[in-house]
């Protein structure tokens, strides 16, 4: 290489050096996280508001709380029981033999899962078996499939009939004063909404308003005891 070579190689090389020195420093950027469960809460408090987030279709939200429960707490079973719901396949659990119902006014998922699966903590897995992304979208005439659980004692039907469910109590007479059917009705259909978002101890309260006002309606003594089932469930103390 001839010296003037080495002279122009040199002088671009200096330019490209300085020229660098120059150039502003590009902004550092943030880290990129997931999701996280929410601080603070003790394992029951996350069981509660993974089964709320699970009547919403949250399932990624759920699973964190839940997985967060088990960590401070290993022994939870109903953590457990839920997180199986949403890593397990629905027809493992629950099985591959089901029949046809049609959904009631008023009914909700969990409600289904205590009647006929002897469980209201397996309201998910019944939505997964049912291909519902969340189970508070459960509506009265839609068509479910339900499946037949071992130990689970209902009323036989025949393959491909269609689950009854229990008749709703008729009017046979005028209602003593002082109570208040309407009124009591209201309160059940409040509180069920209440208990499928998770909210156990605002539902108790409303049906127990309503039982009150009714306290010879069988359906809000059903819906009380199953309440109050899933409040112990949950390990709460009684509201």
């Amino acid at each position: 290489m001839t010296w003037s070579a080495r002279l122009a190689l040199a002088a671009i090389g200096a330019c490209f050096a300085a020229a660098c020195s120059h150039l502003p420093e590009l902004p550092q950027m943030p880290a990129i996280s997931g999701p996280e469960a929410t601080p603070g809460l003790a394992p029951r408090e996350r069981v509660r508001l993974a089964i709320e987030l699970l009547g919403e279709g949250d399932e990624q939200r759920a699973e964190l709380e839940l997985r967060a429960a088990l960590d401070e707490q290993p022994s939870n079973g109903a953590a457990q029981h839920l997180l199986e719901q949403i890593t397990d396949d629905p027809r493992a659990l629950l099985g591959e033999n089901a029949r046809p119902y049609v959904v009631r006014q008023g009914e909700t998922m969990s409600a289904l899962a205590e009647r006929y699966l002897g469980d209201p903590l397996l309201f998910y897995a019944l939505a997964r078996y049912n291909d519902l992304e969340a189970p508070n979208q459960l509506s009265q005439g839609q068509r479910l499939m339900i499946p037949r659980r071992a130990g689970v004692s209902v009323a036989a039907t025949p393959s491909g009939v269609e689950l009854t469910p229990p008749p709703l109590a008729a009017a046979t007479s005028p209602a003593p004063r002082g109570i208040d059917p309407s009124r009591a009705n209201q309160l059940r259909l409040q509180g069920l909404q209440q208990l499928n978002t998770g909210n156990v101890q605002a539902a108790i309260a409303l049906l127990r308003q309503a039982q009150t006002l009714d306290d010879a309606n069988p359906a809000i003594q059903r819906d009380l005891d199953r309440a109050l089932r899933l409040q112990a469930a949950l390990g709460e103390g009684p509201g």
